[in-house]
């Protein structure tokens, strides 16, 4: 009884080792340097260490950088004034 349990217990974890398998092989590319499998997310082949662009990837504009950084800070200041003050005002 106990075999059979391992046994079991063996063919699922190779079940899901397969199943993850397949996962990872829908994301694999070939790097374009050193022709090696990677992942279609990365920017860097681990293998050879070429860049890879990863696709749909765009770089944020610089000024949307700038803008989206701004607005953070400001929010950021608002909400420490306001959490200052309630602190003051409700001792």
């Amino acid at each position: 009884m106990a075999r059979r349990t391992e046994e079991e217990r063996l063919a699922r974890e190779e079940a899901r080792a397969a199943r993850h398998r397949a996962r990872l092989e829908k994301h694999a590319l070939p790097c374009p340097h050193c022709g090696k499998s990677v992942l279609d997310h990365m920017t860097r082949c681990p293998y050879c260490g070429g860049t890879l662009v990863p696709a749909g990837y765009a770089p944020m504009d610089e000024n949307k950088k700038k803008k989206i950084r701004t607005v953070c800070y400001a929010v950021g200041t608002v909400v420490a004034v306001v959490i200052i003050l309630l602190i003051i005002f409700l001792r």
